[in-house]
């Protein structure tokens, strides 16, 4: 028997956990053929044929899952060894980030930090609807996501960060005044497009309720998948939606748009830092660490 490489063993590992071929070679910073090569060295130096297809996904056969259920751990042992006298300043690769829009009002710190620790590796930040970014995340197409909302999850570990605020917000063209007196929640919105973010997204729901609570008749409903966007609508159609305050703050001090009413209470969402239960890079592991230190020292537990 030839003498064993440590990134075969790591590979063949890597497509037990993540399905297919492709998702390993994605996670690993790799070509797929070059994936398939080491998985055909290693059958050729050991003499056993670890997988076998079945639909799109490979099956381990017996005499592999048998050989990975002993061999996994002592892999898991050196890369932990390894990693853990590893300088992050020499850290080399690629970080695939889901991150929010609201969230990208703060992330930029996050990144300057990371960027500091960790020069040589780079960053691709993916901006997508949170239940999209799970999936990109299940399937190995992202490291790790700050995504609306609280995870439940077997393959995900998920770290609660501290929510932000969102306000029922209306363009300053709004009309708000009718023979001679302020014009009640109802009226207001009744006399403007009402903009939600887009029905997947778990506010869209909530902010119906909301509004039929307070007497709207929900005949003009506009949805956009980008709060960002969203909140450009708002002032460009003189209508009224629910609006992270962090993401509003500068369309709000220019006095683009306005609070709708006291009538229409602040709410808030949580945010949660989701990421492979059983991701072992040390780049994801360093950028998990700094995202939940930024969150606890910076933001806090309160409310943006």
């Amino acid at each position: 028997m030839s003498r064993l490489n440590l990134t075969n063993l790591e590979t063949v590992c890597c497509i037990a956990r993540m399905g297919t071929f492709s998702a390993a070679a994605e996670r690993l910073n790799a070509s797929q053929p070059t994936v398939t090569g080491r998985v055909r060295e290693l059958e050729q130096s050991l003499g056993i044929q670890f997988f076998r297809r079945r639909g799109r996904n490979m099956e381990l056969t017996e005499e592999g899952r048998q050989f990975i259920e002993r061999v996994e751990p002592l892999v898991q042992q050196l890369e932990e060894a390894v990693s853990t006298h590893a300088e992050t300043a020499s850290a080399r690769g690629t970080l695939r980030l889901g991150i929010g829009i609201v969230t990208m009002t703060w992330f930029g710190d996050v990144l300057a930090a990371l960027r500091e620790d960790m020069p040589q590796v780079q960053y691709e930040i993916d901006t997508d609807l949170s239940m999209n970014m799970l999936h990109k995340l299940e399937s190995g197409k992202l490291d790790l996501a700050v995504v609306a909302g609280r995870v439940e999850h077997p393959l995900f570990s998920a770290v609660p960060l501290a929510p932000a605020a969102l306000q029922w917000l209306m363009a300053a063209s709004v009309e708000t005044q009718t023979e001679g007196r302020r014009k009640s929640v109802a009226e207001l919105l009744a006399g403007a497009p009402l903009w939600f973010v887009s029905r997947p997204s778990e506010f869209f729901p909530r902010s119906l309720e909301t509004l039929k609570q307070h007497g709207a008749t929900l005949d003009n409903v506009n949805t956009c998948s980008n709060m960002a966007g969203m909140l450009q609508m708002i002032e460009a159609t003189g209508g009224i939606g629910l609006v992270a305050t962090a993401l509003a703050q500068g369309s709000l001090d220019a006095g683009k748009v306005v609070p709708v009413s006291p009538e229409l209470p602040s709410e808030r969402y949580d945010l949660t830092l989701v990421y492979r239960t059983d991701e072992r890079q040390s780049i994801i592991r360093h950028a998990v660490e700094r995202i939940i230190d930024y969150d606890r020292r910076v933001r806090g537990t309160s409310v943006d």
